[in-house]
């Protein structure tokens, strides 16, 4: 299976788990709704009706935020699509529910049974139509762009804007050979640079980054003497940095870096690239690590009064342009909170796209190690969030 296919897959799983989750939580609003109506003494089609609209309105709002991430407006095909798709999933439901309830009476236990059938069929038939014909188009052309492989400086590429890509490493020694042999055979593109920030690290960083970049024109370093933080040493590489879009990944090779190449590609597509911020979306992490970062998402998306998912993804780039206004950065792991946000907040236009999150090369995080390293964290950011929220109110 090649690298294509293997994501393809791995996005559609992502893709089902989370429609699953939506539907667990649709199906637990159509049941409310439908038995609430029997018990007022509604008629049976009606109640499933108006249960299956009621899971089916909610589910069409998370599905397309949550489980698909569609970032671009509404527009009349997918509406038109999706109220095709669901008519028919609907009509299905309908006679589904009504085909058990003919064959078998009407009994409690039937009606149940009625119920999970129906469901099922519908729910089957929703994923199918949602993915194929009303998210379909504009995910795939997502995902299209997101592949481009980069390519060295060709006519025109003068025209198109440059990449500093700032990789902040810690204590990564063993990393370092890894991540800079995958920088030298995927970097070819002559726009891109990659400056790695020796971020206070207390182990052979230092000589090891001397000895690999010895020669090296587009991958260089920078030295924090003590480190003061994860995003302060991003913040060191990013003041370094040259290129017209800036941007961070990870040292330690659970994302690739070339990556941030098929980030730049939508920048070379994008009608205004001074308005767009990208940002990863990560498969392929632990279930545990997956709820984390749905409970952490949606803590953020409420507290924000906007939509904020994976927020702590890689790679994030953005234009320099957006950098320069940035004033008070935190100098932690809320560097990503903080960047996310204030794309939002200035009204820059997000692309997400599909990046694997694998295991660590070497070592271990220097933070995800438990859960009481969990907690701290998410203390931290709560704290940081708390201030920033209403550093904004005081100033609306």
């Amino acid at each position: 299976m090649n690298a294509l296919s293997t994501a393809a897959s791995g996005r559609l799983r992502g893709e089902f788990a989370r429609f699953l989750l939506v539907g667990i939580t649709s199906v637990v609003i159509d049941f409310a709704v439908y038995r609430g109506l029997l018990a007022l003494a509604i008629a049976v089609h009606p109640a499933k009706t108006a249960g299956f609209v009621a899971g089916a309105v909610f589910g069409y709002f998370a599905n397309r935020s949550f489980t698909f991430r569609v970032g671009a407006q509404w527009r009349r095909r997918e509406l038109l699509s999706f109220i095709a798709v669901y008519l028919i999933a609907l009509a299905a439901n309908v006679a589904v529910n009504s085909l058990v309830l003919a064959l078998l009476g009407r009994s409690e236990s039937t009606l149940a049974l009625a119920f999970v059938a129906a469901t099922g069929v519908s729910a089957a038939m929703n994923f199918v139509g949602l993915k194929l014909f009303v998210f379909g188009v504009s995910d795939a052309g997502a995902n299209a762009s997101a592949q481009v492989p980069a390519t060295s400086t060709s006519a025109g590429a003068a025209d198109r804007p440059s990449l500093s890509l700032v990789i902040p490493c810690y204590n990564e020694a063993a990393n370092l050979p890894l991540l800079v042999a995958r920088l030298r055979e995927t970097f070819l593109d002559d726009r891109a640079e990659v400056v790695l920030v020796d971020n206070g690290s207390t182990d052979d960083s230092p000589a090891v980054l001397a000895q690999l970049l010895a020669g090296q024109q587009r991958i260089r370093s920078v030295r924090v003497e003590v480190n003061q933080g994860y995003g302060y040493g991003i913040l060191t590489g990013l003041r370094a940095a040259r290129g017209d879009v800036l941007g961070w990944t990870h040292a330690d090779m659970q994302t690739d870096p070339q990556d941030a190449l098929r980030g730049l590609a939508l920048y070379d597509q994008a009608a205004d690239p001074a308005r767009l911020f990208v940002k990863g979306r990560r498969y392929g992490r632990p279930a545990a690590d997956v709820a984390f970062t749905v409970g952490m998402s949606v803590f953020e998306t409420v507290l924000m009064s906007r939509r904020m998912w994976d927020i702590n993804a890689q790679p994030t780039l953005f234009p320099r342009a957006f950098f320069e206004r940035w004033r008070e950065p935190p100098h932690d792991f809320a560097l990503d909170l903080y960047a996310y946000y204030q794309a939002l907040r200035e009204g820059l236009r997000v692309r997400r796209f599909a990046v694997r999150f694998g295991e660590r090369a070497h070592g271990s995080s220097h933070w995800n190690v438990n859960w009481q390293a969990k907690l701290r964290f998410i203390k931290r950011t709560v704290d940081f969030s708390l201030r920033l929220r209403q550093g904004l109110q005081e100033r609306a």
